[in-house]
């Protein structure tokens, strides 16, 4: 699969510190502890923001911006299910396989340190990676690639 990233004017710290100020202007002004608990996560986040080196930030912002393709993510339910799904049910999936990258991703950097080799990863940290976390119950992918949904 695809991920694809847009670039936008400006420095990587008022970028994110405008996103973060545009996520807090949609709450409804009638749930006010709720108001009160997204501001102090905001808060929160504009610190640790401010606190991440310059590298860091980058790679803060790449993740922010990167995504997985709505069309790719609805043709592959659509070949596994034969159902056309909803645009809900594609951005839900879309943000699941991305937190399954991350996950992959970090613990191929941490087989990679374990092995005290530096530099990208490469297929053998992350096939590692997937063994590990499929080891640990973290990770149900199956080796096998048989589709278990049956059309009806």
């Amino acid at each position: 699969a695809v991920v694809s990233t847009q670039s936008t004017g400006g420095s990587v710290k008022e970028r994110l510190k405008a996103q973060i100020e545009d996520e807090g202007t949609d709450e409804p002004a009638s749930k006010e502890k709720q108001s009160t608990q997204e501001s102090e996560e905001q808060a929160r986040l504009q610190l640790l923001v401010s606190s991440l080196s310059g590298e860091q930030l980058d790679r803060y912002e790449a993740f922010r911006r990167s995504k997985f393709p709505q069309a790719t993510v609805k043709r592959m339910i659509l070949g596994m299910t034969g159902v056309q799904p909803s645009a809900n049910c594609c951005i839900a999936l879309a943000g699941i396989a991305k937190v399954l990258v991350g996950q992959i991703v970090e613990e191929s950097l941490d087989v990679q340190e374990g092995l005290a080799e530096t530099g990208p990863i490469h297929p053998k940290h992350i096939r590692e990676a997937v063994r590990k976390l499929r080891n640990r119950g973290t990770l149900s992918i199956s080796k096998h690639r048989k589709c278990k949904l049956k059309r009806l």
